[in-house]
């Protein structure tokens, strides 16, 4: 069986199980890919700029920066016609983003892709570590000399990464 016909079989069941009134879990759903489909017609085309221009931390709430709105409440409302597991997704997803500061995008992205890019095309994680796909070097060694990288950030960076694995 090659990789189209496992994404076919893959859509089938979800399909199926959507027909006997079962919803996928949450965590089967790719936030990349639910932000790109519902979000990007009005927002910028990937999280990882929208989250730093428009949303900010306010005590345990995640806000609009514009709005004040509380960013789940937001979404329950109605914005981007978001189902309940979606919103969880979502709300995750852009916590993540607002909790990692942005790391990826101000210490990394000048020379690489997308966080969820570079982890899904040169990354796997093997008995809990997170290695390179090819190289097999660990990357919480390998990032101690690479990205400027500097003592919690490199923990943090390790997050990110490996958290773009876990939702694809």
């Amino acid at each position: 069986m090659n990789a189209g016909t496992t994404t076919r079989c893959g859509s089938w069941i979800l399909i199926v199980l959507a027909m006997c009134g079962a919803a996928p879990r949450a965590e089967a759903m790719d936030p990349h890919a639910l932000y790109e489909q519902r979000c990007v017609r009005c927002h910028a085309a990937h999280a990882g700029t929208f989250v730093p221009e428009a949303l900010e931390r306010r005590g345990d709430q995640i806000v609009g920066r514009k709005t004040g709105r509380d960013l789940r409440s937001f979404l329950a409302d109605g914005h981007g016609k978001l189902k309940p597991p979606e919103i969880d997704v979502m709300v995750d997803h852009l916590e993540s983003i607002l909790r990692s500061g942005a790391l990826f995008r101000r210490k990394c992205l000048i020379c690489h892709e997308r966080a969820v890019v570079v982890a899904r095309r040169w990354l796997i994680v093997r008995e809990g570590k997170l290695i390179g796909r090819y190289s097999g070097r660990a990357m919480d060694t390998f990032l101690q000399n690479h990205g400027r990288l500097e003592g919690a950030e490199i923990e943090l960076m390790l997050g990110v990464l490996t958290r773009q694995l876990a939702t694809n």
